[in-house]
């Protein structure tokens, strides 16, 4: 299907352990990414952050735009090879360069991408919904994303570890890093949910409903992942314990504005008395 907004701007972190997959795939042909034509002129003279320059981003994203369709052993970009999802991780991904490699704030995901599109239109015209979707996404949201991404990542590998209990990865990660990793990113994320975040609170609880089983025991005694290695995740919930303070909190000021109620005809009364006496 085509590309088109989503509502949820989370959403696309679901299929992150995909599109990680994606980019290790990019990541393993530099050879090929190094050949990508038409980067030359991509902001010339911008200042970049970690030695890359706009011309390696720009060849990373033409061939990691292609990969969706070449990954899958497709030779064809049919406006039917992306989905809404695809556009925001392209959208998130760039976001995420830049911001990470550019030191010129004014520079945005728009008009880095409409500079590259403009010396290569023929690749980019069979997804002309991407003209009108990239945009600068804001830094706090993009940080929600990237721990949410790199959540559903750990997960998806901890689940292939779990069932398979041999993998393939570039890293060779053992489960026990998978398990840290995921764990201190969830406490991380909630952490940022306390001051009203209730987007970025609602695709955690998501994550959580979809993928606390890796915290359950395993029937299997040979498993490499041991599920007591987690800390924080799934009930680490500083949001709610926050709401039970609010609570005891409304509760504590009703009580006391029902005794000042009974409290205060009192106090008048005893005056009013204390006044007829000494008049008497």
């Amino acid at each position: 299907m085509p590309c088109k907004k989503q509502t949820d701007k989370y959403m696309f972190c679901t299929n992150s352990h995909y599109y990680e997959a994606l980019v290790q795939y990019v990541n393993s042909k530099s050879s090929e990414v190094e050949i990508e034509k038409n980067c030359d002129n991509i902001l010339s003279g911008t200042t970049l952050y970690e030695d890359i320059s706009a011309k390696d981003i720009c060849k990373k994203f033409k061939f990691l735009y292609k990969s969706f369709s070449k990954y899958h052993g497709k030779e064809n970009y049919t406006s039917n090879s992306f989905t809404d999802y695809d556009c925001d991780f392209l959208n998130y991904w760039l976001n995420d360069k830049l911001r990470k490699n550019v030191s010129d704030v004014s520079i945005n995901v728009k008009s880095f991408y409409e500079d590259i599109k403009r010396d290569d239109k023929e690749l980019f015209s069979k997804h002309r919904e991407l003209d009108n979707y990239l945009y600068d996404i804001d830094p706090e949201i993009l940080e929600n994303m990237k721990l949410l991404y790199e959540l559903y990542d750990n997960a998806g590998n901890i689940i292939n570890i779990m069932k398979n209990n041999v993998y393939e990865n570039e890293q060779k990660k053992s489960c026990s890093v998978y398990t840290m990793e995921c764990d201190e990113n969830y406490r991380k994320a909630m952490d940022r949910c306390i001051n009203s975040n209730d987007n970025f609170y609602n695709a955690l609880k998501t994550f959580k409903d979809a993928y606390d089983i890796i915290t359950k025991p395993s029937s299997n005694e040979s498993n490499v992942c041991n599920s007591s290695e987690f800390s924080f995740f799934p009930k680490y919930d500083p949001v709610s314990e926050k709401e039970k303070e609010k609570r005891i909190m409304t509760i504590k000021i009703s009580s006391t504005l029902s005794v000042l109620s009974l409290v205060l005809p009192l106090i008048y009364k005893v005056k009013k008395i204390t006044s007829i006496t000494v008049n008497i």
